[in-house]
């Protein structure tokens, strides 16, 4: 306790003694000292921040494309791996196939085995044909064993020996089995395969028959060959954790627990994984064909690798900036401290009975106020005249701003009108395309350029703000002209707005952006031709009526909790620049001119269609005047 005391005492006459000798300190050590500290930790903090900032957004990047990377590695596997399941599928239940297999089990005499040999043959040689990624194919039966005779077999193979008999024979087990890659046991070759068993039956027959298609490794690793150039390193694991293709020395079991671990969250998981004393960003996605895990390892230091220099960048700029820093503080410190000094010699003399001495000082902080004061004493006159030559400068000084703000506003004025001059010119030259076009018998060119010309000029619109339906029509209508010359006979539309509508007067740019998330959300991801509509309806009490305006498109639709979220966003007046800046852009404009209760929401079937709902009020004024003209 008495130790404690003393330590209390002692902190305490130490910090007494840092305050005495802070305090003691000449001005211009205690400007260099604080803003010393500040430069230091400013210039720090800063180029910390920046490089937190960079190696974040980078990894974010490298996250995003890893994913879609994979995604496409996966969707090809599974494409390829379908396609051979089907086509064995396909022998087996061929007719032909079928019955010769049956006649030789259910009575296998030399007349049979002579069919089914040929029969069997001609089938598996087509299966292998068909597809490159197969290497060869073999089929076991009790009675006998049968292959296409294109490789040797190695007749020290037995099938009931095999781990491809035992994998069925330790349980029920799956109709199909996959192994991981090996060297060719049943023929005669050092192949690296990839077996795939598959357990069939034949009417008639009791016993199980067993197809076993062997895939090529080096195919295999062919197709992810362009892949490394994204990744280190890939490996493909089966659902045990067995290697099937990947780098000797990783510890796929660990790989396995974090697929487990970050499964829950989506198909596709990113973690940090370390290896060889490096640490890898991991991105993994699973084939639905088989259940295969494909990881994709990045080496993080590979990956933040420019971002060395970067570092040596901001140390090289944190020292210079220190450095002038310091070297404007010293400057700045002599300054002040030089000012104060002249006049504690000025105000010396005075003390002597010099009372001609004065103390000039050119600016106006605490040092420019104890001048004044100082002058001001010893010569009211001379202050006088010394302010009146001030408020001259001033005057000059304003009379000089005035004019430089003149310049700018003409030159302001100058850039506006040939602001102007761009938008004709545009028009002219796109009419000038459209006519030499339409005289070549070049009808696309022609129907483009015309189509683009008028979407520019009512974009523009003369800079106004509110349009008539018509002409936003007119803005939509060449919109999709110049997207169907593009797409062909995959997009077409309809316009369907009753005539008493056209000349409403409406905000400008409210249905192209419909149009564009049809096609690019909707048309785009389906498959066959694509139709968008455009029409209205009409709702509402008699005092003030509402007119729906309607973009509706048979693409793929929007999933239902996907819907909800957009619907819910829109009637909130939020935005997600993620999913499509140009319809929230479009709800927000309708929301602020036409007040919180009129916008955009969508009705959707996944896979079969999407509807977007503009709700814009009619007064009966604009309703009788629309119907008027």
């Amino acid at each position: 306790m008495v130790l404690k005391t003393h330590t209390r005492k002692g902190d305490k006459i130490r910090e007494m003694m840092m305050k005495k000798i802070y305090k003691n300190l000449r001005f211009r050590s205690k400007i260099i000292l604080i803003f010393g500290i500040m430069f230091f930790l400013t210039t720090a903090i800063s180029g910390f921040s920046y490089y937190r900032y960079t190696s974040h957004d980078i990894e974010e990047n490298f996250r995003v494309s890893a994913e879609s990377v994979l995604a496409q590695i996966v969707d090809t596997l599974d494409m390829r791996l379908g396609v051979i399941r089907q086509r064995a599928q396909g022998m087996l239940t061929n007719y032909t196939f079928v019955v010769s297999f049956s006649d030789y089990l259910n009575n296998p005499n030399d007349l049979n085995l002579i069919k089914t040999m040929g029969t069997v043959s001609s089938f598996l040689k087509d299966l292998e044909t068909g597809e490159n990624l197969l290497h060869s194919s073999y089929i076991y039966t009790d009675k006998r064993e049968f292959d296409n005779f294109i490789r040797m077999r190695n007749w020290q193979f037995q099938f009931k020996k095999s781990e491809y008999f035992s994998s069925y024979m330790g349980g029920p087990g799956k109709a199909i089995q996959w192994f991981p890659s090996q060297t060719d046991q049943i023929f005669q070759d050092t192949d690296q395969i990839i077996p795939c068993v598959r357990r069939f039956s034949v009417e008639g027959y009791k016993g199980s028959l067993y197809l076993i298609l062997q895939l090529k490794t080096k195919e295999l690793e062919h197709l992810l060959a362009g892949k490394y150039e994204f990744f280190d390193k890939i490996l493909i694991l089966d659902q045990e954790g067995n290697t099937i293709i990947g780098s000797e020395g990783i510890d796929s079991a660990e790989l396995m627990k974090l697929a487990r671990k970050e499964g829950e969250k989506g198909a596709v998981i990113t973690s940090d994984y370390e290896y060889e004393g490096n640490m890898y960003l991991v991105t993994c996605n699973q084939l639905s064909e088989n259940g295969w895990q494909i990881f994709g390892l990045k080496s993080r230091e590979t990956l933040l690798g420019s971002l060395q220099s970067l570092r040596d960048v901001i140390l090289e700029t944190m020292g210079v900036i220190f450095f002038v820093g310091v070297t404007a503080i010293l400057l700045l410190s002599h300054q002040l401290t030089n000012s104060l000094r002249k006049l504690e010699k000025r105000m010396s003399l005075v003390e002597k009975g010099d009372f001609n001495t004065r103390f000039f000082y050119p600016y106006k902080d605490e040092v420019g106020s104890l001048a004044k004061s100082f002058n001001y004493m010893i010569g009211e006159i001379q202050n006088l005249v010394r302010k009146q030559d001030e408020t001259i400068e001033e005057l000059k000084w304003e009379r000089d701003h005035a004019a430089e703000v003149q310049k700018q506003k003409r030159k302001a004025e100058l850039r506006a009108l040939q602001a102007q001059i761009n938008p004709h010119f545009l028009y002219n030259t796109l009419n000038a395309i459209t006519w030499q076009a339409a005289d070549q018998g070049a009808e696309e060119i022609s129907i483009l350029s015309n189509s683009l010309g008028k979407f520019f000029r009512i974009s523009l619109s003369k800079g106004a703000e509110i349009i008539t339906l018509r002409e936003e029509i007119e803005h939509v209508s060449s919109y999709l002209d110049i997207q169907r010359i593009r797409y062909h006979s995959k997009l077409n539309y309809q316009i369907d707005v009753d005539e008493q509508w056209l000349d409403l007067r409406v905000i400008k740019l409210i249905l192209q952006p419909l149009a564009e998330n049809s096609i690019y959300h909707g048309i785009k991801e389906k498959q066959g031709a694509g139709l968008i509509r455009i029409y209205e309806e009409q709702c509402g009490e008699e005092a003030e009526k509402i007119l729906k305006l309607i973009v509706w498109d048979n693409g793929a639709g929007i999933p239902e909790d996907k819907l909800k979220i957009l619907n819910e966003t829109l009637k909130k007046g939020g935005t997600d620049r993620l999913e499509g800046y140009g319809i929230y852009n479009v709800n927000e404009r309708l929301r602020l001119f036409y007040g919180e209760n009129y916008g955009l929401q969508f009705e959707s079937v996944e896979g079969q269609w999407t509807k977007a709902m503009l709700t814009l009020p009619v007064t009966d004024g604009e309703m009788d005047s629309c119907i008027g003209s």
